[in-house]
Parts: C-alpha cells; structure tokens; sequence
C-alpha cells in the first residue's frame, strides 16, 4: 500500500527565548504579511500559526488593519490558530492555570473566526500526566507533540493516551521534531526523507510537518511536493507526499484499525529529544515569584472578588482576564523553564512585577471595602479576618495592629477574650516627617504590634475581632527569647545538638538524628540542565558555628539559626577545594499549635558562582519509588530508572536522572508510614543515594541553582550540541542567582499517603489569611490605604459565609464568578473511586444550578436540595465543574 506524508506547514513561534517577545514581533509581524500572501495566492494550502494565540493577539495589536483579511483566513480553513494561549509548561504551571490557557486561547480563536481544537505541544519539556483529561474538558479528543515518549513505554508514534478517570485523546508524536520537514526544502533526497520519518509508525498516513523557529513560509513548497514525488516514483518507493493539515491527518487515521495498546502517565523521557529534565530549579526566584501568583489569583483574589458581589460590587472579569494574560505570557515553555536571556528574563520579571502589584492591590481594596462598609464599631476598632478557601480555617495566624498603646485585648463578637501572643512591638509615629526623627511630634506616636493567635475562620467568608486598649500593665504579652534550644507542639519536637538537628514524631514514637542539611555542589550545566562538573566537590554545610537563637510562646515557636559558610567562589576553585568566599545563611524552623506543617524557611546570601544548593531530608523510610503531585493529580516515579545504565549506549538524548517536577508537595510512603514535603514555589526534587533497586528515605529539593550560560555543549549529563542556541555562547550573569534567595518547605508524617488531606492542608498552609483592622493611626498598610474610600451602600454583616465545600476527598482548584454565575471546580487527586462525595452548601438561596466543561459549558442541568449542591460520584482523579446561580 502507498504511504503518504502529509506535508504540513506551520511555524513554531517561541513567544520568547534567547530574544525578547518585543524583538521577535516585528519579525512576526512582517512573517504574518508573508503567510497570508501565500494563503492569497495560493502558494499554501493552509498554515498552522503554532497553536497559540498570544502572537496573533500581538500582532493585530500592532496592525489592527490587518483584522479583516485575518479573520477571513481563519474562517476559510486557511489559517489555523488556537487553542493555546500561549504553548504552556505542562510539569509545573498549576493546573488551574492550564485550564485558563485553554480557556484564553479558545475564546480569542472563536472571536476571530475559529479555533483548531486539537492539544498541540509541539516543543514543550514533557507532557503532564493530567492533560487527556485537561483536554477532554474542552471537547479536545487530539493531540500532537514531540518530547518525552520513549520506546520503552510505548514503541509507535500513533496511539491513544488515557487518564485514570476514563479519558482519552488520539495523539500523535512528532519524533524527529517540529522542523524535520525542512528536509523537503533544503535537501534532494527522498529516500532518505521517507525512511527517517515512517519508522515507527503504525499507518501508512505519516505526519511530515514543514516549518522551523520563527521559520518564513516555505512559498514553494508545491514544486518541491511534486521533486520528490516524481523522485520517490522513480525510485519505485510506495510513497506519496501531499500537502494537509492535522485535521486531515487524523480524519486519515481514524478511518483505520491500527493494533495499539493504550498509553498512560506522564511523558518525561528524554530518548529521543531533550527534556531537560532539571530545568525545574532554573531561575528558582521567577518559579516561586510563579507559584505565588497563581495560588494568590486562584484562591484568594477570585473567590474574594465572587464574595464582594454579595454586598453589590460588581465582578470585575476583564480586569481578572488581563491579569491572567501577563501571568500565561510567562507559562510559555521557555519563559517558565527560566531558559532564557538576561534580557528576555528581565521582562519576564516585569510581568511578575505587574501581576504581583495588580492582585495585590485588588485583594488589599476589597478586603478594606467590605471591612469599612461593617457596622460602626463604638467602643474599640474592629479586625476583620477573611478566608477566601471553601473550608473553615482554624489556625495560627500572624497579624499586625497599630494601637496607640502598647496594650491591648481582643474580644470576639460574643464579648469573649481571644487569647494572643506579641511576637515584635516598635513605636510609631504619623507624624510630619523630620529630618530628625528626635523632632516627632511625641503626641503622634503609636505602636505596631506583631501577634499571632488562632481563631476559627468561617468558609469562604469572614468574622470580626474587637480591639480594646487598655492601661499599661507589668505584665508583658510579648514573647521573648529563651535559652532553650528546642521547639514543639503537640505533635512535633526539633531540638538543637551540636550543631545538628533533631525529629521527634510524639505520636508515633520516631526520632530522627540530623535529620535536616544542606548540599553544596558545583554545577557545569546551563540554564537548561544541571551538570556535575568533571571533578566535582560535595560540600555538606552543617550548623557547628551557628548563633541560634528561640522564639516561643504556647501558639508558636521558631528556631532561629544564622551563621556563615565559607565556599567555593566557582568552578575554578572548587576543583583546588578551595574555599574563597563568604555566604550568609539564616535558617528559622516553626512549629504553630494547629495542625500545619513543621515550617522550614532557609535564606542564602549567595555569592557564589556556577553551583546548586539542595536541602536534604534524611528520614528513616525504605523506598524505591516517589510521589509528587501534578496539575490535578500525583505521579509515581522510580528513584532509579532502569536506562541509567546504558542510556548512552542507546543514544539518549539526555540522561535519565532521578531529578523530577512537582507542582507543590513531594511524598515518599511505606505502608505504614508518610513523609511529605511541601513547598511554595519549589519545583524539583530527588531521592539521593540510590543504586538500582537501592531504597532510600533521603529526599532532596534542589533550592536553587546558578549558571552563566543559556547552553553549553557536552554536558556531562546531555552529551552532543548546546540546548537553545546551538551556535553561540550566551552569557546570563543574572542567572547566576546572586543576593538572597529564600525558600519555605513544610513538613509533615502521616500513618498514609491521603492526597486528598495532603492536597488541602497544603492550601491552608500556604493560601495567605487576608486581614483589615479599621483604625486611622497606620495610614501605609498599603499602599492606597492613605486615599479615603465610600463605605458600599448595602451594609454588611459582622461576620458571613458564602458556601461551605462539605466533600473532604475533593479539591477546590478554583471559585469565581462567569456573567453573574458561580462557577466552582472540583477534583479527585486519589485513585480511589468516591461515591456519594457530598456537597456543597449555600448560604445564599439557590436558583438553578448545572454541571459545565472547563470552558464552563453547560453539561447537565442538577438538583440541589435544601440550598446544597449534591456532587454524586467521582471517578478516580476526575474533574467535575460547576454553575450555581443564586437568587438576588
């Protein structure tokens, strides 16, 4: 039977890289000139504009002109575009925001003339997991990438690939890349065309696609199809080459029984492409600065803004849509990786930048607007203390007041005392400033107080806290420091012996001796991949010189340890073992009486040139296989995998190391005991001391690395060509990481692996607690607090709850509000199948409600009894969202 190449052409457009997205729009701009020229005249058939829309959104920015000739095009079938918003990182971008990338894309594509529903990933570093399901979410039933299948799991480049609910895509895999096509331009052999892209296929429909980086149109592309045909003829091979889009493709590949047995899981090797598979700790700072933006928008600002409509504040969508358009520009595959310019990166933190100071701004005015429109408070001012989860809250808390004395009571709305302990107290003054501060104005001193207490918090709403200043006493609140070197609570006990740390679980009875450290180690990698250099030199950094200093009352209490490493200024003197330079450290270990995790918080003054600096979890577990969690979901993975033996020998393209991406938390699990290590921006992780089928409890999370180079050649863990530019050393010496780098980790041991409880603890640990107290002293407590407000006309009450999420194996991803219409995503992260998950109860009378898609698309209409909403039966690790729509 004649085979036959489907000659695709299209483009792959990095939004940004080793150039900015402002240097590569004029080229895009005069690209787009070019292609639809050639659709106009016929040169091409149709063109595949890379699947993501942010560049088309750029360029009719840019030439608004071109809008009609555009979208023309489109409608024709000519030019393709969507779904993406931008070609998204899959390993360590939030699932929620995987969903508002589709969302973005989608809707911008059907607004200029339709959308190419098809999940196309033609360059990003591996595929989650999660994404049949994610794509299945919004009719998407296909899918076409390149990086991170290996023969080992699956041996075709055609095939099906599930999830563990049930979902699947058709997917096919561009194995010898996006640009494999160019062949058919640059060179006269046909023959050899034709055997480089057929093996491994199962059809005899073949994808060829024709395009390249920012690549031009390729405007013969019909005379070059009929060379090689007439070539192939001529040489009596049974091939056709024809000029056809993926849609095409897929309709050949559908209409034929091909032998295949299902593909599950992630796709994370790298056999026959890179897959960078340690680019989760480039650019650590911009990773964390990621994480935090998306936890603040998803669950905080957003089911803020869903409460605000309650008082009569209207949901603000497009100001939400344009903050998610700077936060998705940075999800871009390169722009998350970190692997990029000093320059490119800049604006990279600029977004960060806008997107911090935007929701930032629009929490801090909702939570002053619904706080300032409570009832008048006559004697004493009133804490108002928010929770934007679907759960009550009940845990430590750390709060600021400005009171005009140093002491004071807080009652709560039944007059009853709530206790609290003064962890810092300064003077004030609002004041006139002077040039000397002695020259104050003593009548306008007041003071700022750091407490900390714990208060139950309603559901997705807030209560009031009375503050009441009382006549000095001798007796101080504040905590003060002891001379014991040992913090605990009910739970956990951390002592401090010479120089090393100490664990012990109370409930279970463990104690684990030096169970925390720190490994220094050179890196000779880029900004793509670590590398160990040739002759490398392990530094354990200990604590034996350290000042240690303890913070404590009966809510909370740190260990606060600082000192001095002396390191290897670079590559140059770690090879000599030479220490040459000082590094700066504190670290402050917490534990809260409630039940959140131990709290780690290391903070390095790096100096250091061309190294990594992981923090190591020595625990006492025996495990061959780790588990981390993943958009919507967990993967288990091998601590050593089984080509690490041979894999150059097989022509790896990449070693298969056990270095791997989490979204939030790693776990390692026996069968009566787990450990868990949460972060709030951590992205890689490793097991350490593993050989073969070796078990080890020793867990390690790579806190940052630094490099100068965006690629470098001949790595010792990715042999062959430099990653990015092949061509040219690019120096980044912002990469290199120097001033203080912080990261916070928590801890936790369970008698199980519940992803579920583990899922949602990890949301009250890290999801802020918003707080506003209605005082006159402190003017700065933001930064538009000193500009006067109007009160809401409707009142509003001293405390309130919008909804509770009553289904404790479900996950709230997201709550806000579509065209005055609540919209709540839930899912399953457990294996297990749940019936009869529960509820979700109202606090506001129910109208109507319904199931949705992802692109919130009415399902099915449901019932709801007594104002609840009954969720019924999850699959395993399934996605279900909904529309609740309440009576005014």
């Amino acid at each position: 039977m004649t085979k036959k190449l489907h000659v695709i052409s299209h483009t792959h457009w990095d939004f940004e890289w080793y150039f900015s997205a402002h240097e590569s729009l004029i080229q895009l701009i005069y690209h787009l000139d070019e292609v639809m020229e050639a659709l106009e005249s016929g040169d091409v058939n149709n063109y595949y504009l890379d699947g993501q829309l942010s560049i088309v959104e750029d360029y009719l920015q840019a030439c608004p002109e071109q809008r009609q000739r555009f979208c023309k095009l489109v409608k024709q079938g000519q030019l393709i575009i969507g779904p993406w918003y931008t070609q998204t990182d899959q390993l360590i971008i939030a699932g929620e925001s995987i969903v508002r990338n589709l969302q973005l894309g989608i809707r911008i594509g059907e607004s200029l003339g339709g959308c190419e529903m098809l999940g196309y990933v033609p360059d990003s570093f591996g595929q989650s997991i999660d994404m049949p399901k994610i794509y299945n979410g919004f009719g998407i039933n296909k899918t076409v990438f390149w990086r991170g299948l290996s023969s080992d799991i699956y041996p075709f480049r055609e095939g099906t690939w599930g999830c563990e609910d049930g979902s699947s895509v058709q997917f096919y895999n561009i194995k010898n890349g996006y640009y494999v096509g160019g062949q058919l331009i640059y060179a006269d052999d046909a023959k050899s065309l034709f055997n480089q892209v057929e093996s491994g296929c199962l059809s005899h429909d073949i994808a060829l696609p024709l395009g390249g980086d920012q690549r031009f149109v390729d405007r013969n592309v019909k005379s070059r199809i009929a060379m090689f045909n007439q070539q192939l003829a001529d040489e009596n091979i049974p091939c056709q080459l024809i000029e056809s889009s993926y849609k095409q493709l897929f309709s050949c590949l559908e209409n034929q029984k091909l032998p295949n047995k299902q593909l599950m899981g992630e796709m994370i090797d790298g056999q026959v492409s890179k897959i960078h598979r340690s680019i989760y700790s480039s650019r650590a700072d911009h990773k964390q600065l990621n994480d935090k933006l998306e936890r603040r928008l998803t669950l905080e600002l957003e089911p803020l803004m869903t409460l605000a409509t309650c008082y009569g504040l209207k949901y603000k969508t497009e100001l939400l849509n344009n903050i998610w358009r700077l936060l998705l520009r940075n999800h871009a595959h390169d722009s998350a990786g970190g692997c990029n310019t000093d320059k490119t990166n800049k604006i990279i933190l600029e977004r960060f930048e806008q997107v911090d100071q935007m929701s930032a701004s629009a929490r801090d005015y909702l939570i002053r607007k619904i706080a300032e429109s409570q009832p008048t408070i006559t004697d004493g001012c009133r804490l108002t203390l928010f929770n934007t989860l679907p759960f009550v809250r009940n845990q430590v808390q750390h709060i600021s007041l400005a009171t005009k004395t140093t002491d004071f009571v807080l009652h709560d709305l039944s007059g009853a005392i709530v206790d609290f302990e003064v962890l810092d107290q300064k003077k004030q003054n609002n004041g006139s400033i002077q040039r000397d501060s002695n020259d104050n104005d003593p009548n306008c001193d007041y003071y700022i107080s750091t407490i900390v207490l714990r208060y139950p918090l309603p559901a997705l709403g807030f209560t009031s806290l009375i503050i009441n200043e009382i006549a000095p006493s001798s007796e101080s609140k504040q905590v003060v420091d002891t001379n014991k070197i040992f913090i605990e609570n009910d739970r956990y006990q951390v002592d401090f012996i010479n120089g090393k740390f100490q664990l012990k679980d109370k409930q279970r009875g463990d104690v684990w001796f030096n169970f925390l450290s720190l490994i220094d180690g050179g890196d000779d990698g880029d900004t793509y991949d670590y590398s160990p250099p040739n002759n490398d030199w392990l530094l354990s950094l200990d604590f034996d010189h350290a000042c240690i200093k303890r913070v404590g009352g009966k809510l909370t209490q740190s260990l606060i340890v600082s000192g001095n490493w002396l390191l290897p200024r670079n590559l140059k003197t770690r090879e000599q073992r030479i220490c040459d330079i000082v590094c700066s450290y504190q670290l402050e270990l917490t534990l809260n009486n409630d039940d959140m995790p131990l709290q780690i918080k290391m903070s390095i003054d790096n100096q250091v040139d061309d190294h990594r600096i992981q923090l190591l979890i020595d625990s006492p577990l025996h495990t061959v296989s780790s588990t981390a969690d993943t958009p919507f979901g967990f993967a288990t993975r091998p601590h050593y995998q089984k080509q690490l033996k041979d894999w150059r020998e097989q022509g790896w393209k990449e070693e298969p190391s056990g270095i791997y991406p989490m979204i939030s938390y790693v776990n390692l699990k026996t069968d009566d005991m787990s450990l868990t290590l949460f972060s709030q921006g951590i992205k890689e992780y490793e097991v350490l001391d593993v050989d073969d089928a070796k078990p080890s409890g020793k867990i390690a999370l790579t806190l940052f690395r630094c490099v100068g180079w965006l690629g470098k050649p001949d790595l010792l863990r990715r042999p062959g060509i430099a990653s990015g530019q092949q061509y040219k050393y690019i120096a980044t010496p912002d990469s290199q990481m120097h001033g203080l780098q912080t990261a916070v980790i928590g801890l936790r041991i369970d008698d199980e692996f519940a992803p579920s409880e583990l899922t949602r603890i990890c949301q009250s640990w890290s999801v802020n607690l918003p707080y506003y107290q209605d005082q006159s002293l402190n003017q700065f407590t933001n930064t538009l607090k000193y500009f006067v407000i109007h009160p809401l006309t409707q009142t509003v009450p001293q405390m309130d709850s919008l909804l509770r999420l009553a289904c404790p194996e479900l996950i709230c991803s997201s709550l806000l509000e579509e065209n005055g219409e609540i919209v709540i995503r839930l899912y399953n992260p457990s294996l297990t199948y749940v019936d009869n998950a529960g509820s979700v109860e109202f606090y506001r009378k129910v109208e109507v409600a319904s199931e949705v898609d992802l692109n919130n698309l009415k399902i099915a209409d449901l019932l709801t009894d007594n104002n609840a909403l009954i969720l019924g039966d999850f699959k395993p690790k399934q996605i279900r969202s909904f529309k609740i729509k309440l009576f005014n």
